[in-house]
């Protein structure tokens, strides 16, 4: 990935932060000849297995991304983004629009498929994470045991050790104090869900 300087994230607490907050990522294997087999997944993410952390997750077992194990991989985290017109630029005329947004990219060697214990666990995790706040959390557990042994006979477990992670947060710092007052402004009388998220990333850093 191009990745300036002033757009670079090396923080792994901020970094892991986002990678919690935008868990739904792709992952991208390459075949032999080059070309790549991609899945979108929903992730977990273990920040304290290994030195950058390592993902967790699972896909259908007719999904033949799994059978890609032992070669490098990416999963790529977009989070919130969006356009920035010149005419919010002090000098609109000596300037051209651009885009902001937040990426993170985690790279190292898939692995699968993990044993039944670690795709249940998977498969739990994944429900109390999302499940979080819920009255009365959705549980495995609460699966008729058949059905439950089926599900995971249909579906394999994947991790993904980080090696390498790469964050680029692009939100105007290449821009005079002015002019991204000007962004922050204008991104807040917009006003999409894209534009908030990107303001309180903005205002944090």
């Amino acid at each position: 990935m191009y990745l300036p300087k002033t757009f670079q994230a090396t923080d792994p607490a901020e970094i892991h932060g986002f990678i919690e907050a935008h868990s739904f990522g792709a992952l991208l294997v390459p075949h032999g000849d080059g070309s790549l087999e991609i899945a979108h997944l929903p992730f977990l993410l273990d920040r304290n297995a290994g030195p950058h952390g390592s993902l967790r997750a699972h896909v259908a077992r007719a999904n033949p991304i799994w059978k890609l194990a032992g070669r490098p991989a990416t999963v790529v985290f977009s989070g919130p983004h969006g356009y920035v017109s010149a005419r919010w630029y002090e000098h609109p005329r000596e300037q051209v629009p651009t885009w902001n947004y937040m990426v993170v990219h985690a790279h190292g060697r898939l692995e699968a498929p993990t044993d039944r214990a670690s795709l249940a666990a998977v498969l739990d995790d994944l429900s109390s994470f999302h499940e979080r706040g819920a009255s009365e959390p959705w549980r495995i557990e609460d699966l008729e045991s058949g059905v439950r042994e089926d599900l995971l006979d249909a579906i394999v477990g994947l991790t993904l050790p980080i090696e390498r992670l790469e964050a680029k947060f692009k939100l105007s710092q290449n821009r005079s104090p002015e002019d991204r007052a000007r962004v922050i402004r204008a991104l807040r009388e917009r006003g999409g869900p894209d534009d908030l998220a990107m303001l309180e990333w903005m205002e944090q850093r």
